[in-house]
This record gives C-alpha cells, structure tokens and sequence, in this order.
C-alpha cells in the first residue's frame, strides 16, 4: 500500500471539506460540515493548514488530519479517514505523520478529544501514545423559567482575557481563553456579579453554552444559578446545552 501525505495548504479548501465530511459520514456523532463552517473552524481553533496533512494513496485523498497549534502546545482538531479505506493502517501512517512533524518543529505536547464509543479510534491513539486525561461531559435543559436580573454585555475578547488569567490552567481547547477571543457575533458573552459566559446565537430555538467563568467570591455566594436564571429570563422559551467540550470536574 503506497501512502503519501500532503500539506492541506497545498490542497483546496473546498476538497479538504469533501475529504473530513467523507470520513465523518458515518460516524457516532454525524458531521457535515459546510465550507463556511470549516473556515470559522480553522480560524478560532488556530488550524494551520500547512502543518494538516491530506493523505493519498493512488491518487485518491483517503483522510486527512487537521492540527491546530498554539505555541508548544498543538492539537488533533480533527482526523477522518474514509469509510473503505479504514482497518488498513491509514489512520496509524497519518497520526505517525503529524507526530513526526510536531516533534520536529519542538512541540512539546499534543491533545485531541475522542467519542469513548468510537473503540478503533480510542485503541489507535493508545497504541500511539496518547493518555487520557479525563473526560468531557454535556447537559440539555429545555425551556427553562427564569428571573429577570441585570446582566451586562461583554466582549468576547474581555472574556477570552478574563479566562485566560482566572480560568483552569488546563481548560480543553475549545473553551480556553485564546479560543474565545477569536469568537465574534452572532456568539455573545455576558458578566453578572462575579460570573461570565459565552453563549451561541440567542435567537436560535437551542442555545449553546461556549464557556463559563466564575470567580471564587461569586462560587462562594452562589451567584451563578442566580446568573443562569436571568439568562433564562433573557430568552425565553429556548432549549439550553452544553457541548461535550466541558471537563466533567464541572458537573
């Protein structure tokens, strides 16, 4: 089996989209991702499309590994291989791939995040190296009453900073504060005594949480169901979540 890789820079953004949703159509959680929604991907994440990898074997793209970096820190954003070309050792050339490359541009650590279900992927990254770490937990609530209390608008950024000073040092990185700071409308973040979030767009039927900051005096006097009231309040009638994207020390 004759397999080569090729930097996604080098390759379409409109073929590498073909490539991950072709990979992902049957996977536990579907994926389906638009052009425009990679792209805002690429962009909050920190992907580097020279460092993502495109794998070929006779001339076909048969996966792809997307790597997001930020100082010595990088991560495996994401990596799908198509459906007929799996149980082949697809999937262990290209992580060796991206491995290989990390260590040699001196990153000293790579993270990614796994469904516990998708077996062949959990048994791939073990066999590689990677540890785990903890898990990732979501909730659902739908239509919530509330409380009208006054909450004030903040920047995303103020937040993404705010996050980064006060936050869990090793947030996942999809909730870290750099992440945050690249997000913008129609997201919205919001502060009341002491507690912040970040939340999806509110005139969706489902709003998603995108982070949550609370400082400890604000904990201590338990001002943050109070916080969440008032959003309920705000928007009415919506179903509220929170993405598995959240360490599970929150629940």
């Amino acid at each position: 089996m004759d397999l080569t890789t090729i930097s996604a820079l080098e390759y379409s953004l409109v073929k590498t989209t073909k490539v991950l949703n072709h990979g992902f159509s049957d996977y536990i959680v579907p994926v389906q991702m638009g052009l425009e929604q990679l792209n805002s991907m690429l962009k909050v994440d920190s992907v580097d499309l020279g460092e993502s990898q495109i794998v070929i074997r006779e001339g076909e793209a048969i996966g792809v590994a997307l790597i997001a970096k930020r100082g010595w820190n990088c991560r495996l954003a994401g990596m799908a291989i198509a459906p007929s070309a799996r149980g082949q050792g697809v999937g262990r050339f290209l992580l060796k791939k991206v491995i290989d490359d990390a260590r040699g541009r001196g990153d000293r650590q790579m993270v990614l995040e796994v469904i516990e279900e998708n077996s062949p992927a959990v048994s791939l990254y073990k066999n590689t190296g990677f540890r785990h770490i903890r898990k990732l937990v979501s909730y659902i609530l739908d239509k919530p009453g509330g409380k009208q209390k006054p909450i004030e608008e903040i920047d995303l950024c103020v937040l993404g900073r705010l996050i980064s000073a006060h936050g869990m040092p090793d947030l996942p990185w999809q909730i870290s504060g750099e992440t945050l700071s690249q997000m913008g409308p129609p997201m919205r973040a919001f502060r009341f005594k002491g507690c912040l979030t970040a939340i999806t767009d509110p005139d969706a039927e489902t709003i998603v949480f995108r982070s949550l900051l609370m400082m400890p005096d604000a904990a201590q006097e338990g001002y943050g169901v109070d916080f969440l009231e008032a959003l309920f309040a705000k928007y009415p009638g919506k179903t509220w979540r929170v993405p598995a994207i959240f360490p599970e020390e929150f629940g």
